[in-house]
């Protein structure tokens, strides 16, 4: 639930009671046309434009609907300005996990899940797998909401949010750079459950013999001193390393490399934690 929630209505009467009529709020207008015009023209409009950002607006819909029941008019407001940006054609943006008040542990969570999305975004999601995609956006929002009050809502989403990841980055499979990526928490080398499934589809693929070698490069960001960050990188390289040998993937078809923070996907100032840079990418050779 988004914090500051207003009753939009009431406070444009209270603009026309305090005689204000020449000092509209535009934000309390902007609100107002939004849900009384806007929402139903973009409901009722038919689609055009990219798949992605139809997925986006039909998935972003369904979250306000379901906000609207619980009536959290802060949420109908936002998911509802997603719904009309992407029918307008814009390539809407996840949701920032900052934007939620929610403990350490789902943070982490959330921002290892976004760095995972933007990292398909980034190799072309959008146009290679693009309803799969919207879908894990849209689902990953509202994990990401349900995560603040809603534990069972939470908990169906981030199951909708791993199908959907899993759609596409099986598109994504046979991409050029032929490189898969697991995502850790800060400053931690452990697999987790999602890592796991990305690095079975690895031994999967050696299995299959579509790799003579893998390479495993661990990296780190840059939150912590460069010498902490390169042991670290390589604590990560070498836990993928230890699940893909009990996967059946033999150590002598491992090569394990670390950089620290010297190799950053998103470049960062020193010091900023960056989800998308505490990694490991497996090459297939």
């Amino acid at each position: 639930m988004l914090n500051g929630a207003k009753v939009v209505f009431a406070a444009l009467v209270s603009l026309v009671l305090a005689g204000c009529a020449s000092k509209i709020d535009r934000r309390a207008m902007d609100s107002y046309f939004l849900l009384t015009n806007d929402i139903e023209a973009v409901r009722e409009m038919q689609p055009h434009g990219p798949a992605f950002v139809q997925g986006l607006r039909a998935g972003y819909l369904e979250i306000m609907d379901y906000e609207r029941a619980q009536m959290d008019s802060g949420d109908v407001r936002h998911f509802g300005r997603k719904a009309v940006a992407a029918a307008s054609g814009v390539n809407v943006l996840p949701d920032e996990v900052a934007l939620r008040e929610i403990d350490a542990t789902a943070a982490e969570e959330l921002s290892a899940a976004r760095a995972r999305l933007m990292d398909a975004f980034d190799r072309d999601a959008r146009r290679l797998a693009p309803l799969a995609a919207a879908r894990a956006q849209t689902a990953f929002d509202c994990w990401l909401e349900g995560s603040e009050f809603d534990a069972p809502r939470a908990e169906d989403c981030k199951a909708r949010f791993t199908t959907a990841m899993a759609a596409v980055e099986d598109a994504l499979a046979s991409g050029i750079e032929n490189v898969y990526i697991v995502f850790f928490a800060w400053d931690k080398a452990e697999i987790t459950p999602v890592a796991r499934k990305i690095i079975a589809q690895v031994a999967a693929d050696y299995e299959a013999g579509e790799a003579a070698r893998l390479v495993l490069a661990g990296h780190a960001d840059r939150s912590g001193p460069a010498a902490y960050n390169l042991e670290l990188s390589k604590r990560r390289a070498r836990a993928v390393a230890e699940v893909l040998a009990g996967m059946g993937v033999p150590e002598t078809a491992m090569e394990l490399v670390w950089y620290g923070e010297t190799r950053p996907r998103v470049p960062t100032p020193d010091g900023v934690r960056e989800p998308q840079n505490r990694r490991v990418e497996i090459s297939l050779e």
